[in-house]
């Protein structure tokens, strides 16, 4: 493999979307530099569609540092429509790979990496599963610690307000009294309304661990993933679905009777076999790396010019 000398990452603030990015730049690049873009309206309703005018008001926000990278890489929908911009706007031959739907066929981008639980279908698209994440077996060694206690942890999303009214008490009393000599650690979204962390800081006990916010410290999601012994996630999530189960702690799922998306119920019977009972605590083997399977089963790098 031939990788690039330098991508480009255009990211309009959204974590998830900056992570994937990042992941398949460090992939395909020895270097990369990540553009943080505010696309002011109309523009960020119309994208990646109507790009008219568009360039007067990003063009000031790019670095030169980047000027002469061979990739550009972006995820969601605003991405989209600036990537397209600059790839007709730059004076390097630059391939351009999006990551996720952009919403439409577009013949200027390269390549589109859509998810296989998105059932979009485009010309040029490669599929992949769940989503990219850094969570390889690499990853994992460097990170793993020596632990005096079993830990279980739960990561919860945001799987609205019915689970947390008719079922999360439950859960949470479940957990506790199957593994009462674990310590429990809770891990929450930022997305959770204040409400809901209310709601939750209000269940926890002395003993437990929690975090929700910034005020809580520092977030101890990675930390909580490379070093648990059993995970619960919530099912509304897909990237940590998919991350827990790149962990070979024990998963089961939360929440997965509230999340009517047929989406995220295709990704769940996807990784079905992944998955553990409630008790359950055996060590599973863990899904697999989504970027490795990119890279050594599919074109992807013959497209890019770098196989």
């Amino acid at each position: 493999m031939n990788k690039a000398n330098m991508a480009r990452v255009l990211s309009e603030g959204t974590r998830g979307h900056e992570i994937q990015s990042i992941t398949l730049a460090k992939a395909l690049a020895h270097q990369y530099q990540l553009e943080h873009i505010t696309v002011p309206a109309p523009w960020r309703w119309a994208l990646p569609y109507r790009m008219m005018g568009l360039g007067q008001r990003i063009r000031s926000q790019f670095s030169e540092s980047g000027v002469s990278s061979r990739l550009i890489i972006s995820t969601g929908r605003q991405m989209a429509g600036v990537g397209r911009w600059l790839k007709k706007n730059s004076p390097s031959e630059a391939k351009h790979v999006h990551i996720l739907n952009p919403g439409y066929y577009f013949q200027d981008i390269d390549v589109v990496l859509v998810p296989q639980h998105d059932r979009h279908r485009y010309p040029n698209a490669i599929t992949f599963r769940g989503n990219l994440h850094p969570f390889n077996n690499q990853w994992f060694k460097q990170h793993a610690r020596i632990q005096n206690k079993a830990t279980i942890a739960l990561f919860i999303g945001n799987p609205g307000n019915t689970y947390f009214k008719q079922q999360f008490k439950a859960d949470l009393q479940r957990i506790r009294e199957v593994f009462k000599s674990f310590k429990l650690f809770l891990c929450g979204s930022p997305r959770l309304n204040h409400e809901t962390q209310g709601f939750i800081r209000g269940l926890m006990k002395p003993a437990e661990s929690l975090w929700l916010d910034v005020c809580d410290g520092d977030n101890p999601y990675q930390t909580l993933l490379a070093n648990a012994d059993k995970i619960f996630v919530t099912a509304d999530s897909i990237n940590m679905m998919n991350e827990a189960g790149a962990s070979s702690a024990a998963v089961t799922l939360l929440a997965r009777d509230y999340i009517p998306s047929k989406k995220h119920q295709r990704f769940m019977q996807s990784i079905e076999y992944r998955l553990s009972d409630f008790e359950g605590l055996d060590k599973a083997q863990p899904l697999p790396d989504p970027v490795k399977e990119l890279l050594e089963n599919t074109d992807l790098l013959k497209r890019l010019e770098l196989a």
